[in-house]
């Protein structure tokens, strides 16, 4: 009993330590940035996901009147930084085409990257934008050995998830065919949608295990990973910004937010700004 309560009390006395260890004190730092995460569907309509809801031409008259207007409205909250989901490792190359964007070029080019990201940070006289994607693997290879040989209930599972997904794309579909690209991403960033999107992994993939094989759990920590260093990449641009980035605009596919979005308001140096008065016409 006497041995029990001294481990408990170490225990304690380590975990106060802990609390004041990290900066020589208790406070947290003050924030550095505030971030507003835009989630997006894929204009270009690369077909990297899963599911990849078809989307109508960007490039015609009345949906780049829509990104005018988008644009004009993100200009409102005025962001010093724009972010996107572009490779770190690419960033001479995304400088080099936002500098033919900004003398005039690349007009044609439907990605949301230079749809938006571009067309915002040149109306806002921005000489850089960032990128801060990593690639990284999703599926793990635990998953694949699951899905090759699924025992009843995996099959269900699966089924289950296909028709889930199936459900979501005739909603997009639904909202492209009513609503302006304002109106489309004011939807697809609501509490509810992001939910939806998030129900992907924590409703169905985390369910995926067979045996001793864990294999969608490996598949959440991927896809953990990558949002994870994601992350670290939006924090170093602000740290590096020296002051400089105190409103960033992160654009995204919607799937990141909802991570992306925990850890902004789990780290002391960041808070997280909505992006919804700025969507909805």
């Amino acid at each position: 009993m006497l041995r029990s309560a001294f481990a408990a009390a170490v225990l304690v006395a380590v975990a106060t330590f802990a609390t004041f260890a990290d900066d020589g004190g208790l406070d947290r730092p003050a924030p550095w940035a505030e971030v507003m995460l835009l989630g997006t569907y894929h204009f270009a309509n690369p077909g990297l996901d899963t599911f990849n809801t078809q989307a109508d031409d960007v490039l015609s008259e009345h949906r780049q009147r829509e990104i005018e207007t988008l644009t004009a409205r993100l200009a409102e909250w005025a962001p010093d930084l724009i972010l996107v989901e572009w490779p770190r490792t690419e960033q001479a190359r995304v400088q080099a085409l936002y500098e033919e964007y900004r003398a005039g070029g690349l007009r044609d080019r439907r990605n949301e990257v230079i749809q938006i990201g571009f067309r915002l940070a040149d109306m806002l006289g921005h000489d850089r934008v960032a990128t801060t994607d990593v690639q990284h693997a999703f599926y793990s290879e635990q998953q694949r050995e699951v899905a090759a040989a699924p025992n009843p209930r995996n099959q269900a599972l699966h089924d289950a998830f296909m028709a889930y997904g199936e459900a979501l794309q005739a909603q997009a579909v639904d909202l492209m065919e009513s609503e302006t690209i304002g109106g489309i991403l004011a939807r697809m960033n609501t509490p509810e949608a992001l939910a939806a999107n998030s129900d992907f992994y924590m409703r169905f993939h985390i369910r995926h295990w067979q045996d001793e094989n864990q294999g969608g759990a490996h598949t959440i920590a991927n896809w953990y990973a990558r949002n994870i260093l994601i992350f670290q990449n939006m924090l170093r641009e602000v740290e590096e910004s020296e002051g400089r980035a105190r409103r960033v605009l992160a654009i995204y596919g919607q799937g990141h937010v909802p991570i992306l979005a925990h850890l902004i308001e789990a780290t002391p140096y960041l808070t997280l700004a909505d992006p919804l008065p700025y969507l909805a016409e």
